[in-house]
C-alpha cells in the first residue's frame, strides 16, 4: 500500500472531473487508498467512472458559477459570488484541519481550499492568470496577486500543459509571469480516453460533446445544434453532460442520437468512432482532442472569458476549427475547416504525464528515521505513560528508536526503562551520570546513525500515536527547505482548565517568535553530529544548543494536538513566576550558568 490521497474536484463543468479521472484510475492501480470529494455532476459522474473501486466518495458544496446574468446583474452577480467563494475557501481549509491525519497527500483540481500546511498538497491547473472579462481589465493585477497568494499554498502546482509555449494548447493562460512565480511542473497532457481499434462501419460521422455548467445558455445552443445537425449527412452522436438523466433519445430519419451523459466504455467508444467532434472549447476537451488525434469544432461559451481566449487563441494556431458565435454559425462550413486542418501534434501523451505526476508526489513521502532521546532522573511519575505512547506510535517499528538515559536517579526509573527495553525491540536504556546535557549527549552518541532525524524529549511530554506519522509528513512537505532544528506545539497534559491552555499557547507563540523550545527539540542529524549540549551549563542548556543548530539552517515549527507535556512546573512555581524565571535565565550569559545549583521538579 503505497498512502492514502484525497483527490479534491471541481464541479464547475465535468472537464476537472474526466481530466482527474485518469490520475485518480492510475494511484488506484498503483495501491493507494483512494478518497474522493466533490459536489454534484461531478460527483456523480466519478461515482459512475469508478463503480466497484474501493473510493470513499466525499460531497463538499462547491463554488458558485461566476458567469450570472447580463449588464450590471453580470458585475453585481460576480462580487456576490467572489464574496462567496472566499468564505466556501475558508470552509474547505477547516474542513481539512479537521480530518488531515487520514491522509498523506492532496490532489486538488480547482478547489483552492483543500490544501494543508501539514500533508504535501498539489493542485492541477492550467489557468495561471485569469482573462479578464471586458470593462475589468485594470482588475488583472490585483486577480494575479490573488490566483498567487492561493496558489502558493500547494507545494506543486502541475500545469497540464507543454513548457515550450509553441507547443502550449493553453497560451497565456499558464505561460506568464505567475507561473514563473510558483512551484510548477508542467505535466502535459492528462486525457481520461484510451485508444482502441474501431472498424469502418462503426465510425460516427459527427460527435458532439456538451457538457459545461451555463445551463441557460446551453439549451438553446444544443437546439440549434440539432438542428443543423439534421441537415448534415451521415451518422451523428450528441452527448449532454447530464449525469442527472438517463434517457436516451433516438432521432431515426435524421439519423441522431443523444445521451445525457456518457461513462465507462461507451464514452470511450464513443470518443475513439468518432471521425469529427464538435464541443465547447473547454480546456480538458481540448486535452482530449490533443491525446487521441481528432479533428475539431470548437465553440467558446459566450462571456466564459477562458474559452473565449482559447477559441481565439486555437484558431490562431490552426489546430482547430473554433466560433466565437452560438447562435449564428454554420456546422458545415464549420466541419469542412476542422477537417482541413492540421491538429495539434503532442511532445507526449497521457501515459508519460501520469509517471510525471506520481514522480513528484511520492518524492514528497519519504520514510524518514527518528532516534528519540529521553534524559530521565527520578522520573517515575512520568516515564511509564511516556514510553507507552512512544511504544504504541502509528509508524514501522523499524524507522524509530527510543533511547532512555537514566541519569543518577534514586526512584524506580532505572526499572522502567529496562521493563520496556525488554518488551520492544526499539527501545533501549543507557545510563550516565546526573546532568540532563550529559544525558543527552550520552543518547544521541548511542543512537542509530543511520537514522535522519533527533528528537530530544522530556520525560513527561506524551507523545500522541499519530505524532511520528504527522512530523514525517511535515518534514516532507517542506523537504526543499534547509530545515534543521525545530519543536512543536505543546498543549498541557494533566490540566485541562482555560488558564493552563491559555500560557500553553502564549508559550507556542513566544517559541515560533524566537525561535526556542520547551520540553522536546528536533534536529537534523548532520547538524547534531556538528554540535553538543554543553555540560557545563546548569540550565537554558537547550537554548545554546538551539542558536548553534539555527545557525545551520532553518528553524521550524510544527502545529499539532499531538504533544502534551506535564504542568508539574507551574503548579509548584505558577505560571507567570516560571516564565519570569525562564526569561532571566535566557537572558543570563553562559558564564552565569555554569555550576550554578538548579532546583529540579519532580
Amino acid at each position: 500500500m503505497q498512502g492514502r490521497i484525497l483527490f479534491a474536484v471541481s464541479s464547475l463543468g465535468l472537464g476537472h472531473a474526466t481530466r482527474t479521472l485518469p490520475v485518480i484510475r492510475y494511484f488506484l492501480k498503483n495501491g493507494w487508498r483512494v478518497s474522493v470529494l466533490a459536489h454534484g455532476n461531478a460527483l456523480r459522474f466519478l461515482e459512475q467512472e469508478l463503480a466497484g473501486k474501493d473510493i470513499a466518495f466525499i460531497e463538499r458544496k462547491d463554488y458558485p458559477k461566476l458567469e450570472r446574468g447580463t449588464g450590471a446583474a453580470y458585475f453585481f452577480y460576480l462580487v456576490v459570488d467572489v464574496v462567496r467563494t472566499t468564505f466556501l475557501i475558508r470552509g474547505e481549509r477547516k474542513f481539512v484541519c479537521r480530518c488531515q491525519n487520514q491522509y498523506d497527500i492532496i490532489l486538488s483540481d480547482g478547489r483552492y481550499g483543500i490544501c494543508s500546511e501539514m500533508i504535501p498538497s498539489f493542485l492541477i491547473s492550467h489557468q495561471i492568470s485569469f482573462i479578464m472579462p471586458k470593462g475589468l481589465g485594470l482588475m488583472g493585477s490585483l486577480v494575479d496577486r490573488v490566483n498567487l497568494a492561493y496558489f502558493r499554498k500547494f507545494d506543486t502546482v502541475f500545469i497540464p500543459d507543454f513548457p515550450n509555449i509553441k507547443e502550449s494548447l493553453s497560451g497565456r493562460l499558464s505561460h506568464n509571469r505567475i507561473a514563473g512565480r510558483l512551484h510548477h511542473q508542467w505535466v502535459g497532457l492528462l486525457s481520461s480516453y484510451t485508444a482502441q481499434e474501431v472498424s469502418e462501419a462503426e465510425k460516427i460521422d459527427i460527435l458532439f460533446i456538451i457538457s459545461g455548467y451555463l445551463q441557460e445558455q446551453k439549451e438553446s445552443f444544443v437546439h440549434e445544434l440539432i438542428e443543423q445537425a439534421k441537415k448534415i449527412s451521415g451518422h451523428k452522436v450528441f452527448v449532454l453532460g447530464d449525469a442527472g438523466s438517463k434517457e436516451v433519445i433516438r432521432m431515426e430519419e435524421e439519423d441522431i442520437t443523444i445521451y445525457p451523459v456518457a461513462t465507462g466504455t461507451l464514452r470511450n467508444s464513443l470518443f475513439n468512432r468518432a471521425r469529427l467532434i464538435v464541443s465547447r472549447s473547454g480546456y480538458t476537451t481540448i486535452l482530449d482532442l490533443a491525446e487521441m488525434d481528432k479533428p475539431a469544432v470548437l465553440f467558446a461559451t459566450p462571456r466564459q472569458t477562458e474559452q473565449e481566449y482559447l477559441a481565439d487563441f486555437l484558431e490562431e494556431k490552426g489546430w482547430y476549427a473554433t466560433s466565437q458565435k452560438q447562435g449564428e454559425f454554420n456546422l458545415q462550413d464549420l466541419a469542412n475547416r476542422a477537417i482541413r486542418n492540421k491538429p495539434f501534434t503532442a511532445p507526449w501523451k497521457t501515459r508519460h504525464s501520469l509517471k510525471i505526476i506520481e514522480d513528484t508526489v511520492t518524492s514528497y513521502l519519504t520514510r524518514h528515521r527518528f532516534s528519540i532521546i529521553i534524559p530521565a532522573h527520578n522520573e517515575e511519575s512520568y516515564l511509564e505513560e511516556s514510553l507507552g505512547h512512544l511504544a504504541g506510535q502509528e509508524y514501522p517499528d523499524e524507522l524509530y528508536e527510543v533511547i532512555v538515559v537514566e541519569n543518577g536517579s534514586s526512584d524506580e526509573t532505572l526499572n522502567i526503562c529496562s521493563r520496556f527495553a525488554g518488551q520492544y525491540d526499539n527501545i533501549s536504556c543507557l545510563m550516565s551520570e546526573q546532568g540532563v546535557s550529559r544525558a543527552r549527549n550520552t543518547g544521541f552518541a548511542d543512537s542509530n546513525p543511520a537514522f535522519d532525524w533527533v528528537i530530544f524529549l522530556d520525560a513527561d511530554t506524551l507523545l500522541e500515536k499519530t505524532f511520528l506519522s504527522e512530523l514525517n509528513r511535515y518534514l516532507g512537505k517542506y523537504q526543499s527547505k534547509n530545515l534543521t532544528v525545530g519543536t512543536t506545539a505543546i498543549r498541557p497534559a494533566d490540566d485541562i482548565s482555560l488558564n493552563a491552555r491559555f500560557w500553553f499557547a502564549l508559550y507556542g507563540i513566544g517559541h515560533r517568535l524566537t525561535r526556542t523550545s520547551f520540553s522536546l527539540q528536533i534536529v537534523r542529524r548532520q547538524v547534531a553530529e556538528k554540535i553538543q549540549y554543553d555540560e557545563q551549563l546548569s540550565y537554558a542548556e537547550d537554548l545554546r544548543y538551539l542558536k548553534e543548530a539555527r545557525g545551520q539552517g532553518e528553524f521550524f515549527f510544527l502545529r499539532t494536538m499531538a504533544v502534551s507535556s506535564s504542568t508539574r512546573r507551574f503548579r509548584r512555581n505558577g505560571y507567570l513566576l516560571q516564565t519570569l524565571v525562564w526569561m532571566y535565565q535566557a537572558l543570563q550569559p553562559d558564564c552565569m550558568k555554569k555550576k550554578r545549583s538548579y532546583t529540579v521538579i519532580r
